[in-house]
This record gives C-alpha cells, sequence and structure tokens, in this order.
C-alpha cells in the first residue's frame, strides 16, 4: 500500500517539473534567442536502467527500482529556431540555420548561446549584453567604422588610413545532439554527454547556418503550446495526487479495521 504512495508522488514531482519548465519557457517568450525547453517522461526502470541522473531523490530510487512504475522527466532543448527581426544595428546577429555563439565564462570555460545582441566590453572585444566575449576574441579599434560581418563570419572594418582590414572570423559551434545541451541560465548552454562533443566551423560550411548581420533571433517559444501544455501538466499532476489521496484513505480504512 505504501507503494502506491510512492508511485504517485514520483507522478507529482515529475509534472511538477514539467509546470516549472513550461513557466520559464512562458517568461522568456520575449527573450532574444531563447530556446524553449521540453519535458520528457518514461517508466522510472527504463531512465534508471539507462543512467539518467535521478531528480526523484535516493528514496524513491530505491522503492521504484524493483518496479518500474511511474514516470521520470527529463528535459530536452527545442532545436527549432526563431523567427529573424531586423533592427539594422550592426552588432546585432543571428544565426540562419543550426549552431551556436561560443562565449567564454568568467572562469575561463566556454558556454554556448543564440543571443546575438553582442556589444563592445572594455577591451574593445565583441561580446555578449552580459559582456563575455566571443571565444574568436575579436577585438574592434575604437576609431574603426563600418563594421561589416558577412554570411561566413568573417569581420572587417574601415580604419581612417585603411578601408575593409580584417579583423578576424566569427566560428559557429555545432553540436550532434543539440538537444541534449545544458542550460545554466542567463541564455546561455553547456556541452554535455548527450549533446556529443563541439565542433568549431565556418557559418555556412559543413551544415552550419549562416551569420546575418542586423538581424536578431526571437525566441521559439509559441505561447499557445505552452498553454495547452500547461493544462494537460495540472491534469497529470491532479492525477497523481488523487493516487496518494486513495492510498491515504485505504491505510485508513486498514487502521481502523486494525483497531476494531
Amino acid at each position: 500500500m505504501t507503494d502506491a504512495l510512492f508511485v504517485g508522488a514520483t507522478g507529482m514531482r515529475a509534472h511538477q517539473t514539467q509546470v516549472d519548465t513550461i513557466a520559464n519557457n512562458v517568461a522568456n517568450v520575449n527573450t532574444v534567442g531563447f530556446r524553449r525547453e521540453a519535458v520528457n517522461f518514461s517508466s522510472v526502470m527504463a531512465a534508471l536502467q539507462s543512467g539518467a541522473s535521478d531528480p526523484l531523490g535516493a528514496q524513491l530510487q530505491s522503492r521504484l527500482q524493483a518496479r518500474g512504475a511511474g514516470a521520470i522527466a527529463s528535459l530536452q532543448l527545442s532545436t527549432n529556431g526563431g523567427e529573424l527581426k531586423q533592427t539594422s544595428q550592426p552588432l546585432d546577429l543571428a544565426i540562419e540555420g543550426s549552431g551556436f555563439f561560443e562565449v567564454q565564462l568568467p572562469d575561463g570555460s566556454p558556454a554556448y548561446t543564440r543571443a546575438g545582441a553582442l556589444s563592445l566590453n572594455a577591451d574593445g572585444l565583441l561580446s555578449t549584453a552580459a559582456g563575455l566575449p566571443l571565444s574568436s576574441r575579436i577585438a574592434v579599434p575604437a576609431d574603426a567604422n563600418n563594421l561589416r560581418i558577412a554570411l561566413n563570419g568573417h569581420v572587417t572594418a574601415d580604419l581612417p588610413n585603411r578601408a575593409g582590414v580584417e579583423l578576424g572570423e566569427i566560428e559557429t559551434a555545432g553540436f550532434a545532439n543539440p538537444a541534449g545541451l545544458e542550460s545554466i541560465g542567463d541564455n546561455l548552454y553547456r556541452a554535455t554527454t548527450t549533446s556529443g562533443e563541439m565542433q568549431l566551423g565556418t557559418p555556412g560550411e559543413a551544415g552550419n547556418g549562416t551569420i546575418r548581420q542586423g538581424y536578431l533571433e526571437s525566441s521559439n517559444v509559441q505561447l499557445v503550446d505552452e498553454l495547452v501544455s500547461l493544462m494537460l501538466a495540472q491534469r497529470g499532476f491532479e492525477m497523481n495526487s488523487k493516487i496518494v489521496q486513495a492510498a491515504d484513505q485505504m491505510l485508513g480504512i486498514t487502521n481502523a479495521l486494525y483497531r476494531s
């Protein structure tokens, strides 16, 4: 009988994860380059056999491992691109197709993003809005003008004494399974064993998307789809809570019979 309590708790935890994920998607509907996350469900036994991490805790895992009951949630990044919107700003970039911008975190490790609203940091390097420089570390001189970024990522600008000076090349990062990237907040992602190793490449070659200067990629969140998913998640949570309630009532009846 107590197993029913753990089975119901498993489902409630999984659907709570789904509700939290949907809330995060909706909150970022207007975030540049945001990729929505989706929740996948599988049996606990299948997830444990595949070596997936257990978000339910060791107690639930030990109770359910031998039975394979309930459901466990895993997050998957959407690979669908958002709409490209023209801004005509020279430091606004969008990737048309697959790939990510690689940036350098303060600790020196790499991270990946689709948000191409760039700016120049204190060192004159092309950086994200949060000040994280691109891994290509392209420096733009203070007296440069007419900055141009080609579809293949080549960056040129005009200097006072010379025109068309090459400043560097922006490469895009590709993954065998981009849906397996891990979100680390601030619209940044980190490579995992599921995503596969990162491969830097020239935009427009070997399946990499091209870079569009003067454009930004919108979030790929669709509010209607999120609202439908929210209603389904709420109903799933309610059904699993009914399991817990029914198990509690049956335990109460059993205790009453024992006392009588």
